[in-house]
């Protein structure tokens, strides 16, 4: 595709975020000359393909659980959103997410945040006790002390989501293999990108590049409040018996390592894995062509290692069996989170911490620049309610929730944004 010179809006970034901005802004402007440039030869070719795919309703901070519920209520409706058969091409599961208590500690941890989710509307989470999780999934009896349920998470075909946003909206152009992206500013003011390609002019332009954001940005002088942290996943093709197909997704105990059934007999393991480091200054450039560069050989063994453990399993038995190691596929990608958000110390010290809200807002100080960034591991299941945050920033239309004030650039602190009720 030839890179048009003039456009309403640019958006760089052909994942999750960015198929989603292009989409709201045609829902919510039809007709509006959208051009998306993507660095490599596809949609959705970037950090995503290392995600477990789930989305959830159950978060502790009411901005975020009504961005993923939205977000949900649209995969639900993909026909009405995406058009026909467009729910049917997300290959969506409803099976639940399990978090896991071991312990008396951990019960009691769940408990409490069960109770918080039905005085935030949540009703629908459940605490479940031994019996009760034995009763449903007997594979779990007499190794788990408690549970929480959500029974309205589950997971869908990322990729097929991304293609779906961008089947939706067909006043975009899709540019791929755009290297060298660089902003043009003039001023405080951001006037268009310049490529590889040539240059391309417009009044707005919205980063949602993932790890490479900053690299982005860096172009015009601007630096981005990130930092990105590997994240790793693997694929599975054996399952061991009891983990059945319609399980939910489980979450063990800290550091939470977490599972769900894939196809018929495999499985999907995944968690935030720090025993590598980003450094910023790399990030989005050749250093980050591939997450490979941070990917660990010995995540998967070092996983089911800990889930062995923590579920009692001796060598051979469930997590502890030698098979789930055969003929795996390990991945790598990035969690992107905001710096900037920090708790006020009753002596007016700031003490930051790593927030799960994303930035999708106008930058600040720069105009004509907008920002889809920081989306933790959230950027699948958060993607259409988050493009139609962007597009409501984008066309200076009221946000589609006052709540959602909580995603913008300055927002330091949103209680219970860092995790459950204890910021774990």
């Amino acid at each position: 595709m030839t890179l048009p010179t003039t456009a309403d809006v640019i958006l760089i970034g052909g994942g999750p975020a960015g198929a989603a901005a292009a989409w709201a802004l045609e829902q919510a402007a039809p007709g509006l000359r959208l051009v998306l440039l993507e660095r490599g030869p596809q949609l959705a070719s970037g950090a995503s393909l290392a995600s477990l795919e789930n989305y959830r309703t159950c978060w502790a901070a009411p901005a975020l659980h009504r961005l993923m519920s939205r977000s949900r209520e649209i995969f639900l409706n993909g026909d009405q959103y995406f058009g026909e058969n467009g729910r049917a091409a997300l290959g969506l599961k409803q099976q639940g997410y399990l978090w896991l208590a071991f312990t008396d500690r951990g019960a009691n941890r769940l408990k409490a945040e069960v109770e918080h989710h039905h005085q935030t509307g949540l009703s629908h989470v459940e605490y479940l006790e031994t019996d009760e999780i034995g009763a449903r999934h007997p594979w779990l009896k007499d190794r788990v002390r408690a549970a929480k349920y959500d029974p309205q998470a589950g997971w869908l075909d990322s990729n097929a989501l991304v293609y779906q946003l961008a089947r939706a909206t067909r006043s975009t152009t899709f540019v791929y293999g755009v290297e060298e992206v660089r902003l043009i500013r003039e001023g405080d003011r951001i006037t268009g990108v310049q490529t590889s390609q040539g240059s391309i002019h417009a009044p707005a332009v919205v980063i949602a590049a993932g790890a490479g954001s900053m690299a982005v940005a860096r172009t015009a002088g601007v630096e981005l409040p990130l930092v990105a942290h590997p994240r790793q996943s693997f694929t599975t093709a054996w399952r061991h018996p009891g983990f059945t197909e319609d399980s939910p997704c489980v979450i063990s105990a800290p550091p939470f390592p977490h599972v769900r059934p894939e196809a018929q007999s495999g499985a999907v393991f995944g968690w935030e894995y720090r025993m590598k480091t980003v450094n910023t200054e790399d990030v989005g450039t050749s250093v980050l062509a591939s997450a490979d560069t941070f990917k660990d050989p010995r995540f998967p063994s070092v996983t089911l290692a800990l889930m062995a453990r923590q579920f009692g399993y001796q060598p051979g038995e469930g997590f502890a069996d030698p098979r789930y190691l055969r003929g795996l596929w390990h991945r790598a990608g990035y969690y992107v989170y905001r710096t900037n958000a920090y708790r006020t110390l009753p002596d007016g010290t700031r003490q930051p911490y790593e927030s799960q809200r994303a930035i999708i807002d106008k930058h600040p100080d720069i105009a004509g620049l907008f920002l889809s960034i920081a989306h933790v591991g959230h950027g699948i299941m958060s993607a259409p309610a988050g493009g139609e945050i962007l597009a409501s920033r984008v066309l200076g239309q009221p946000l589609p929730d006052e709540s959602f004030t909580a995603f913008d650039y300055h927002a330091p602190y949103v209680e219970y944004d860092a995790g459950g009720l204890s910021g774990e």
